[in-house]
Formats: C-alpha cells, structure tokens, sequence
C-alpha cells in the first residue's frame, strides 16, 4: 500500500508549484493530458479508473497546503479501497501547476467504488474539495446521480454547487480563504 501513497521525491515536485499561476492555455492542456491518461490507463488496464484531483478554483492550484491536502485525500482513497479488498492494478500521477492528479486503476466494480468513495467526498469539509471520478470499463463517468446521491452543495453558501459556480456567485478570493481555512483546520 505503501507505494501507492505520495513518496518524498514525489512531495518535493508538487512543493515547487505551490504559488504559481495556472493560465487558460495550462489547465485546457492539463484537460487534454487527463483525458489521454485515462484513456491510456483504462486501454492498458481491464479495471475501472479512480481519478482524484482536489477542487481548487482560480489561477493558483497549488496553495501552500495543497501537497499535505492531496497526500492525505490520497491515503485516504487508498486506504477506503485496501479496507474493502479492491485491488489496485496501477497508480500514476501528474504534479504540476495546474494541481496534483491521482490515477488509480482498480479491479472492481465502478458502481461500487463510487458507492466506496463519495462519502470521503461528503465526510468532511476536507472532503468536499475532493474530486473523485470513477470511470467505467466502457469510459464513461460514473455521477452521484448513478448511485442515487445528490449532487455536491457550494463550500460557501450551500446551494448546489454548480449554480454557484457557473453564475460565479462567489469571488474567487472567497473560495481561496474558505479553501485555505479548510487547509488550515485540517493541516497547521
């Protein structure tokens, strides 16, 4: 399980993006590069995929406690698969300065797993800046709706989440301070 976590080399590469500005061109390429991972890892591999990135809004997607942040989500979501005997068949990652991504390739059911991590993504505020998707053998994405959840509320006002984001209902600043708070709470 070990080596399934972040390793220190691993820390230090994510610590040098903490700060920098992720331009439009940088997070449509990290786009991009997601998508042909996980097309690539689930060509390879006769799983489902887990792909985990924390919700970070904004230019900076590495604040100052993000590597501790996405290190523990990490431990976490490996943890919650050990304890429930899913294997996992391959774990790749991408640090940069668009924000850490975890790839896991897993030897289960995607219903299930979904069922197994949502309520990391519910358990805490911590958790709610978890952006766990399942993909299915056949590519597509596995929703809360699929397994008869609601979907995620706004960290700052409750409303549905994605009301909030697409009317831009709350500043940027506002969400980096609530995030950073959460950050703080969790890892000072």
């Amino acid at each position: 399980m070990e080596q399934l976590l972040l390793n220190d080399a691993e820390e230090e590469t994510l610590e040098k993006f903490i700060g920098a500005d992720a331009e439009l061109p940088d997070m449509l390429n990290a786009r991009e590069r997601r998508v042909w991972m996980q097309e690539q890892l689930l060509s390879e591999f006769p799983g489902v995929l887990v792909s985990f990135t924390l919700n970070i809004p904004g230019p900076v997607k590495v604040l100052p406690l993000v590597p501790e942040a996405f290190a523990f989500a990490l431990s976490e979501i490996v943890s919650a698969l050990d304890t429930a005997k899913i294997s996992v068949l391959k774990r790749s990652l991408i640090l940069d300065k668009t924000g850490p991504e975890a790839f896991l390739c897993v030897d289960a059911d995607a219903l299930a797993v979904k069922r197994l991590l949502v309520p990391l993504e519910d358990a805490s505020d911590l958790g709610r800046l978890y952006d766990i998707d399942i993909i299915g053998r056949d590519g597509k994405k596995i929703s809360r709706s699929d397994i008869g959840q609601p979907g995620r509320t706004c960290l700052l006002c409750g409303r549905p989440a994605r009301e909030c984001s697409r009317s831009r209902a709350h500043s940027v600043a506002e969400l980096t301070e609530r995030i950073n708070a959460i950050f703080h709470e969790h890892f000072s």
